[in-house]
This record gives C-alpha cells, structure tokens and sequence, in this order.
C-alpha cells in the first residue's frame, strides 16, 4: 500500500509557487505580468490613480511587499525615495534594475515651460533623471528585455515561457512604435506640439519628434504670468489640445485650454494599460490636430 501511494504521489505533478514580484508603478506591473504569466505573482505598490510624488505606503502595503523576493526597481529618485521603507520590511528581496541600458534624459531636457518670465526660480534639482521611462514603447522594449534576463536568472526552469511570452509583448510595441512614427509624420511639423500639466511624456516626446508643454512649473501650480506665457506659447504652435492627468488639478489646463480654444482630454500615464494610454493620446493628438 505505502509503495502503491508512493508511485501515485511520484506521478502527480509538482507545480512550484509563483515567483512574487514587486514593482513600483501599475505600468510595470502590466509588463512584468504580460512576461511572466501564471509563474509570477505581482505586487504593485502604487495604487491607481495616487501620485507618486506625494505617494506614502500605507501599512496594508508595507505588508504585501514583505511577501516580494525581488523587487524591480527603476532606479529613478522616487524609487531611492521609497527603498529604505521597502528594505526596511523587506531584507531579504533581492533589487533589480529595469533600466539597465535605458536613455536616460533629464527631468527638464524635453519639457518646456516657455517664456515663464522672471519670476521663475531656478529649480536646485534640474539635473534630476526624469522617471517616466515607461511613456516611450521605445524605451519599454527596453525594459521588457530586462525583465525577461531578470526572470530567466531568477527562474530558469520556465524560460522558455519567459522568452515566448517576452518575444509577443515585443511584436505589440514594434507595431505600436511604427504606427506612432507613421502617424506623427503625417502631422505637420507645427501641429506635433501638445500641452499636458504635468510632464509624464518627456521620453515620448523625445522618442517620436514631438514637443511637450508643461503647465506646472517645478511641481507647482502655474502663476497666472506663467499661464499667460504658454497660452502665448500654445498659439504660436497652433496647439489645439490641453492633455491633464488624474493625479493632478485641472483648474489651470481648463484656464489655457479655453484662451486656445483647445479641448481638454483625459490622458492616464500611470494607467496599468499603458499601450491603451499611448495609443489614446497618439489619437487625440492626430484627429486635434486637424481643427
């Protein structure tokens, strides 16, 4: 009997437990999930629609990071923020970067808040590496590529599903980044400029030849010279389209969009679906752009 249980025990598969996985950003979340399938477990520590800028990890948080055995981290100054908490709860997760071989730019480098006027104080932390790497499909490919090497080395029992599942996500972001360059170089070159209140967009700008306006100015609300100025701005780039995010007010791209005669659409760049988002925009701004 015991041989006979034995034998039946032997024959039953042993499936592992999850690999849990933390991340900071829904975005990320979306992308570690989409390459590693039902072989890991997602734990993503901002939830939607909270700003990461003023982000504080509740308890309940606290506590879902402790289960993580890796953590992804983007190494952007939000996530040096936030680490010593994690670490803190946490010892023992191991810490991966998702932006080994990224393009780094800096938070100021694509954004523009023109003719702001001197009343603009020259913000101390110019230099800062802009976090939002995720908004380029070009430098999320990137990512994915790092994410697929991280999983493999953490778990090469399933690398083949690691390296299928990674090989489908890719196809998706080539045909999204040819789509996004075929659309944009139909625009006219004065109608690739769009105005968003906060800047999430810096590496798709850079990355597809368009021109990001920022309302705020070093993370706070516009004074009514600044909105003056990029109303001024906004004219003389024939912007038709004030992009504002959840996160943040829309009392002052309400105020721009009204003296351009613009539309104000919604646009998440922390949404989980981020090829959505993109496309959305892309959208926006292409049929905009012909009013």
């Amino acid at each position: 009997m015991r041989l006979f249980l034995l034998a039946l025990c032997l024959a039953i598969p042993v499936f592992a437990a999850p690999l849990t996985v933390a991340v900071s950003l829904q975005p990320y979340g979306h992308l570690v999930s989409e390459i590693g399938g039902d072989q890991v477990l997602v734990v993503t520590l901002l939830p939607p629609g909270a700003d990461p800028h003023t982000f504080e990890p509740k308890p309940q948080t606290l506590k879902e990071f402790t289960k993580a055995s890796v953590y992804f981290s983007d190494g952007s100054g939000m996530d040096a923020a936030w680490l010593p908490r994690f670490k803190g709860v946490n010892k023992n997760v191991q810490i991966v970067s998702l932006s080994k071989d990224i393009q780094w730019m800096e938070e100021d480098e694509h954004h523009h808040h023109h003719e702001h006027g001197e009343d603009h104080e020259e913000d101390e932390d110019h230099e800062e590496l802009d976090p939002h790497l995720w908004t380029s499909p070009l430098q999320m490919m990137q990512i994915a590529k790092n994410v697929c090497d991280a999983l493999i080395e953490l778990d090469s029992s399933n690398a083949v599903t690691y390296i299928e599942r990674t090989v489908n996500l890719m196809e998706r972001l080539k045909k999204l980044d040819v789509d996004l360059r075929t659309s944009i170089e139909k625009l006219p070159k004065q109608a690739r400029t769009f105005i968003v209140f906060h800047p999430s967009y810096g590496y798709f700008a850079r990355d597809y030849g368009m021109t990001q306006l920022t309302v705020e100015v070093d993370g706070k609300e516009p004074k009514p010279r600044d909105l003056f100025n990029m109303t001024k701005t906004g004219k003389a780039n024939n912007v038709h389209i004030v992009f504002v995010q959840p996160q943040f007010s829309k009392r002052a791209a309400a105020t721009i969009a009204k003296e351009l005669n613009a539309v104000i659409l919604d646009t998440d760049p922390l949404s989980y679906d981020y090829e959505k988002n993109i496309r959305a925009l892309l959208s926006a701004i292409d049929r905009n752009s012909k009013n």
